[in-house]
């Protein structure tokens, strides 16, 4: 291996999705490198927030953003932005959105970073009045009267049919690795959850699992702190693409050439690995589509034409596997 209740809404936006790879941005979004707070500067009407960890070295998050902005703009309303600045900084995200309900913002896009820390103060935008959509991540089960949608990736699905994959590439055995997401993530969580459903019955072990945050440097920390542990290993399923390079970086230091990577996302950067051989394949998410159905919902919901109480309270955003056997495809739709 070389190293170098809105379903027809959903529908009609993955339609969308074949014909339009990037909602691309060039305003302030792009700009926002470290916690901060971006409004934008043309737009009226109504403020349609969103929070998020962040959009430094993370293509995902930042497709995300774009396309919320994007929307938001196109529509004649003002978009704001809000980013903790780092991949776990949780509590700066809970500031964040009191200061935005303080604010009193019309409408709230939330991308939670941890499934229950957020549960408060989604109690107060509530009391507030101020509606919320989820994207990407949800929140701990039993809270569904905090938002009216979650709009992301089946994450669980999405694992599991990793696994199965790795479980081909293996032949049904061999040793796997696991770097997870952040403590606390339920997207991570629940990728990591299928993961181990998909390899479930075969003869593939897990030889070491930990936490590498979403962030490269510690990925390579913990991949090379497994290794040491037992370098017989075949395949490392990661819960994003925000920590392969880190990965691929430990590898290389242990001399493993030969090992097969599976990961999480469907960016251009991710295809372009799997077409070099640096990585054998990843799970497409759609952020486009997250983020464009997340505000044609919210902005319903704001002039009465949504009932919120009838939204289905997730809303798939569908998922895909690429690898060298689909490039041409993961090229169109990769963002």
């Amino acid at each position: 291996m070389k190293r170098s209740g809105l379903k027809v809404l959903a529908l009609v936006t993955v339609m969308m999705l074949l014909s339009v790879v990037s909602f691309g941005c060039t305003s302030n979004t792009a700009a926002t490198t470290a916690a901060a707070t971006t409004k934008s500067t043309a737009g009226g009407g109504k403020t349609i927030a969103f929070s998020l960890k962040t959009i430094t070295n993370d293509d995902f998050q930042k497709a995300i953003a774009d396309s919320i902005q994007s929307a938001v703009e196109a529509s004649g309303n003002t978009f704001e932005l809000v980013t903790a600045g780092d991949q776990t900084n949780v509590a700066n995200q809970v500031k964040q959105l009191e200061d935005l309900i303080a604010k009193k913002v019309d409408a709230i896009i939330l991308s939670p970073m941890d499934a229950n820390a957020v549960i408060p103060v989604l109690k107060k935008a509530k009391e507030a009045k101020i509606p919320v959509i989820l994207v990407d991540q949800t929140i701990e089960a039993g809270n569904e009267d905090l938002y009216v949608t979650y709009i992301g990736t089946d994450n669980f699905n999405a694992g599991k049919e990793a696994g199965t994959k790795v479980a081909e590439w293996l032949s049904n055995a061999g040793n796997v690795m696991i770097v997870r997401g952040a403590n606390g993530s339920s997207a991570g969580d629940q990728r990591v959850d299928g993961f181990k459903a998909g390899i479930e019955g075969t003869g593939i072990k897990i030889i070491g699992e930990q936490a590498g945050d979403w962030k490269n440097d510690k990925a390579m920390q913990v991949t090379e702190n497994m290794l040491q542990s037992n370098s017989d290993v075949q395949a490392i399923f990661t819960a994003s693409e925000v920590m392969v390079d880190g990965i691929l970086q430990a590898l290389a230091g242990a001399g493993k050439t030969d090992v097969k990577i599976m990961a999480v996302d469907g960016s251009k950067k991710a295809v372009d690995l799997i077409e070099a051989g640096d990585l054998t394949g990843t799970m497409a998410q759609f952020p486009q589509i997250m983020g464009k159905t997340a505000v044609d919902t919210i902005l319903g919901v704001l002039d009465g034409s949504i009932d919120a109480s009838k939204v289905d309270k997730y809303i798939d955003s569908g998922t895909s596997a690429y690898s060298k056997d689909n490039l041409a495809d993961a090229k169109k739709t990769a963002f």
